[in-house]
């Protein structure tokens, strides 16, 4: 074990029973630029090092989101080295000895953030699971940070291998106050907390373990808790992993480190009080890993063959274009807008509200619609065009759309649909018509208001023809980066409706 490599390889390990390679040491709690303020390691730098150090596969588990998975995964291919997605999530504290409630928001004072829990993406199962949990902690459980509880994590665990055991997380915090007290009490509660996941993350087909006990050396609340995590490991008959929650590159860079937490703290360098991170948590090589924790070879073996476990392959040049579901209502249902000034009134902008009222847009659901994708692209295209044509007559009037405007409307059109920014756009209409619906201002900036279609569909106010805005700087074509829209919402009244229920 002197050069962090495992020496032998169970089966199935590795996806292919007859690689008998060694399987080398991999992080697998470390933390990039997008764990904001706190993780100090950027990706580039991050997988250049990782190769020089001998590793072939690093994890990403920043702090309650996935924000950096895709630029990870994608740099990580295209350097050699296997991208093993995961999360350093925020699980909602028990309470009075019931389960926590992500929605619970009563102020207590003690760990409302949550406790730490990393979670690693075994294979495609659950690095879907893995997003629905991080949707839903932001969605329902937010408090202090995203958080998930143990009915989400019950619900969506298939193909996640969970980690608990470091300062901060769950287990940790019983057996602290074991050796603080020596309270008998807090020892039966952390063998209650590792059975819990040990019951919830359960071998997987292959009968490899899920949940692993995690062991570290950064500081001495630290140290003081690891003969308690061997002792529960064992009485449990648990595995022991171990890791270095790298929040930074190499040693050297605990200075820069230091400054940027800092910053997230408002405090100065010389602040007798505030937080000082170990200098230990840089990313060390699996010779720096086995000698530390040369007491424990297999801890060292596991986070190999974890690294080795986890395969989790997204297609190539998938396209993450939204997918929503269209669905009409009203007697014309279906109709392309028609605007007839004995029926509709003069009232241009109630006509169009009124139109806009007939299109609802809904989430797309795998498990359970029907539709193909070229059924929800139809669906995507028809609808905004249908809704740019009503847009035309609200804005210019029935006779005001000179053949210059109309060809403009039409070409944005084709090109939308033919680079599948349909349904974009009418998510950004969907939630800017609704804030309108309600009184609140909304306004977009930036390269979208040189479009002829958001003029129309209300989300700018400036008329691409009348000041000479380019469409080009929005998208053409030519541009392979999936374009954006900067929306503003009025605050005054936005939170009323969300906590009425109201916001979609």
């Amino acid at each position: 074990m002197a050069d962090g490599s495992a020496t032998t390889t169970e089966p199935g390990t590795s996806g292919d029973a007859s690689d008998a390679r060694p399987a080398i040491f991999a992080h697998l709690h470390l933390h990039t630029e997008y764990s904001l303020l706190d993780g100090g390691n950027r990706i580039d730098r991050l997988l250049k090092r990782v190769k020089e150090l001998g590793m072939d596969a690093v994890a990403v588990t920043d702090h309650g989101n996935l924000f950096g998975a895709m630029e990870f995964y994608t740099k990580a291919k295209g350097s050699g080295v296997k991208a093993i997605l995961g999360i350093e999530a925020y699980v909602a504290p028990d309470r009075e000895g019931k389960p926590g409630d992500r929605r619970d928001r009563t102020h207590t004072g003690v760990m409302d953030g949550g406790h730490h829990l990393v979670l690693l993406a075994e294979n495609l199962i659950g690095w879907k699971n893995l997003l629905k949990l991080s949707s839903d902690s932001f969605i329902n459980g937010f408090y202090y940070r995203p958080r998930m509880d143990k009915s989400t994590l019950s619900q969506w665990h298939d193909g996640i291998i969970a980690i608990n055991g470091h300062l901060g997380s769950s287990i940790a915090v019983h057996l602290t106050n074991l050796v603080r007290s020596n309270d008998r009490k807090h020892w039966e509660l952390a063998l209650d907390e590792a059975r819990w996941h040990a019951k919830t993350f359960t071998p997987n087909e292959k009968g490899e373990p899920r949940f692993y006990v995690e062991l570290q050396r950064h500081v001495p609340e630290q140290e003081a808790i690891n003969p308690w995590l061997k002792k529960l490991a064992k009485e449990l008959d648990l595995p022991l992993v171990c890791d270095n929650d790298a929040h930074f590159l190499r040693k050297e860079d605990h200075d820069i480190h230091d400054t940027l937490c800092c910053i997230s703290m408002s405090k100065t360098k010389d602040a007798p009080d505030r937080l000082k991170y170990p200098e230990a948590i840089y990313v060390k090589s699996p010779e720096e890993m086995a000698e530390l924790f040369r007491d424990e070879p297999d801890a060292v073996r596991n986070a190999a063959l974890i690294a080795r476990r986890c395969n989790v392959e997204l297609k190539s040049g998938q396209n993450f274009a939204p997918v929503v579901k269209v669905r009409r209502s009203g007697t014309d249902s279906g109709k392309p807008p028609h605007y007839d000034p004995a029926k509709d009134g003069a009232d241009l902008t109630e006509w169009f509200k009124r139109y806009c009222a007939t299109i609802e847009l809904l989430p797309f659901d795998s498990t359970s619609d029907t539709e193909s994708p070229e059924e929800l692209k139809e669906g995507c295209d028809r609808a905004l065009r249908d809704l740019a044509e009503a847009g035309l007559v609200w804005r210019y009037g029935p006779g005001g759309i000179t053949p210059q405007i109309r060809a403009r409307a039409e070409r944005e059109l084709t090109i939308l649909a033919d680079k599948l920014i349909s349904a974009y756009f009418l998510i950004v209409w969907d939630f800017v018509n609704w804030a309108r619906q309600r009184g609140i201002p909304a306004n977009a900036r930036g390269s979208g208001v040189g479009t002829m279609v958001g003029y129309v569909l209300g989300l700018s106010n400036a008329c691409p023809d009348r000041y000479g805005l380019l469409f080009e700087r929005f998208t053409d074509p030519d541009r392979s980066e999936y374009p954006d829209i900067d929306i503003d919402i009025c605050q005054d009244g936005r939170a009323a409706h969300r906590s009425r229920g109201a916001c979609r």
